[in-house]
């Protein structure tokens, strides 16, 4: 883990106990927005791998827009080859499910 990293996740959760003492305290609508699309941004990212693997399996996706979406996946890409044992097993597993 790179310093950068490190930096980047405590700006993050500082972040998200910022916008839920806004969502509590002052319970303005933005707020409420925001954190709901944070929540479907963090569940609809790692979901999404699975589909663009059957996709690409189908040869659904273009040539010219592979690598592209690779790039963006390659976090979930690097955990799925070198990740920690529960966190591999279960994304081999989802993506079996998708003909992986």
């Amino acid at each position: 883990m790179t310093i950068f990293t490190a930096i980047l996740g405590v700006a993050f959760a500082a972040f998200c106990v910022w916008l839920t003492l806004r969502i509590v305290n002052r319970r303005e609508k933005w707020a409420k927005r925001t954190g709901v699309v944070l929540i479907v941004i963090l569940f609809g990212y790692p979901l999404s791998y699975g589909p663009l693997i059957w996709l690409d399996n189908q040869h659904l996706v273009p040539e010219w827009t592979a690598p592209i979406l690779f790039r963006l996946y390659s976090p979930i890409h690097f955990l799925y080859l070198n990740g920690p044992e529960p966190i591999r097993s279960v994304l081999q597993w989802y993506c079996r499910i998708f003909g992986a």
